[in-house]
């Protein structure tokens, strides 16, 4: 019919423009925390676009179901706020004829959210942690940002500059080092990194001072030197542990005798039932009274989704601390939430109040 395409056109495009939105501020929040880190030298500065890329693809499962919501409650809004659910109302297209085309629309995108929710965000997951491993293993001087004191993990070295040139140089450097066993402190006008042949990593201090011991000991010393070479000690990349959140689907169906395992497995699977739940819920909502405004659907349906995903999170919680039996998994919440959608959209349907109050609380 004419009215399904219409539909699916109008769904569609709303679905991925919410979408689209919802990613971009995810990602401005995801960069602003990132950027952080690595300005207080946390991080490397150099991974933060491929951590943000990662990052962005593992939301996409959890923003997609949430956008579809939207998408279908803003078209059947529109379409009541326009009266055209009266004028097909009229013609014998009720709301339940709707239900058809919304949970086919709904299989389409059901299926981007499984490929993701079971491959593309346990992926993301997979690369962050190696991203992040890579990180705590680098050499000492990728790490230094300017202005910003910077202990490499591992070596014993606080690194400081006051700048880092384009081509790695530092100036104004400050290095505290107890790699001989005793406090040492070096002050250098300026420094670089360079590799020896054989892949070792230096970093040459030129035209500074070192203080070695601890002052006011028969031994504390001061020498001046022009150029003073600091070993960078190497570091033995480890792979990185593989968490349930990352683990393959294939590898995790071995393993669902395991808690975290199963309630991972569970949680992946639920955001895609909880697209075609919340697509009911959509319908439901979608109707618009022009006496109570245009936002006031709007609000009821966004505290659902809210009491949908803590509900959510709370059954993963305790499916992983063994409160509810493994087989049970989280389909409590699916059910029930499904069951409440499946009564509000039978009186939607009917014209009849979403929530009928007893006699006596209703105005006589």
């Amino acid at each position: 019919m004419i009215v399904n395409r219409a539909l699916y056109r109008e769904a569609a495009s709303a679905t991925l423009a919410i979408a689209a939105i919802l990613l971009v501020v995810m990602a401005l929040m995801s960069m602003t925390f990132l950027l952080g880190r690595a300005a207080r030298g946390e991080q490397s500065q150099t991974v933060v676009y491929t951590l943000l890329g990662f990052q962005t693809l593992s939301k996409l499962d959890v923003l997609l179901p949430l956008a579809f919501y939207l998408g279908i409650l803003l078209t059947l809004s529109r379409w009541y706020r326009d009266n055209e659910m009266t004028v097909l109302a009229a013609c014998g297209v009720g709301l339940m004829h709707f239900l058809r085309p919304v949970m086919i629309l709904a299989l389409f995108f059901g299926a981007i959210v499984s490929a993701g929710a079971f491959y593309l965000t346990p992926l993301a997951m997979r690369q962050i942690d190696n991203v992040k491993n890579q990180v705590a293993h680098r050499s000492d001087e990728s790490l230094i940002s300017p202005g910003v004191f910077t202990e490499s993990p591992g070596t014993g070295h606080i690194f400081y500059a006051e700048k880092v040139l384009d081509n790695g140089d530092l100036e104004g450097v400050f290095v505290s080092s107890l790699e001989t066993g005793r406090e040492a402190v070096m002050v250098a006008k300026s420094a670089h990194p360079y590799n020896e042949p054989n892949g070792d990593k230096f970093l040459a201090l030129h035209d500074g001072t070192l203080y070695d011991g601890e002052p006011g000991q028969p031994d504390y010393r001061i020498l001046e030197f022009e150029t003073y070479n600091l070993r960078l000690q190497p570091k033995k990349i480890a792979q990185a542990p593989v968490s349930s959140a990352g683990l393959p689907t294939i590898a995790m169906l071995n393993e669902l005798r395991d808690r975290d395992v199963n309630a991972e497995f569970h949680w992946r699977l639920g955001k895609t039932l909880a697209l075609f739940v919340l697509a009911m819920y959509a319908m439901a909502f979608a109707y618009t009274d022009v006496r109570r405004g245009r936002l006031s659907n709007l609000f009821v349906a966004i505290v659902v989704y809210f009491v949908y995903s803590n509900l959510l999170g709370i059954g993963e919680t305790m499916l992983q601390n063994g409160s509810v039996s493994p087989l049970a998994g989280i389909w409590w919440v699916h059910g029930g939430m499904a069951a409440v959608a499946a009564y509000l959209l039978w009186q939607r349907a009917h014209n009849r109040p979403l929530v009928s109050l007893p006699v006596r609380w209703r105005r006589g």
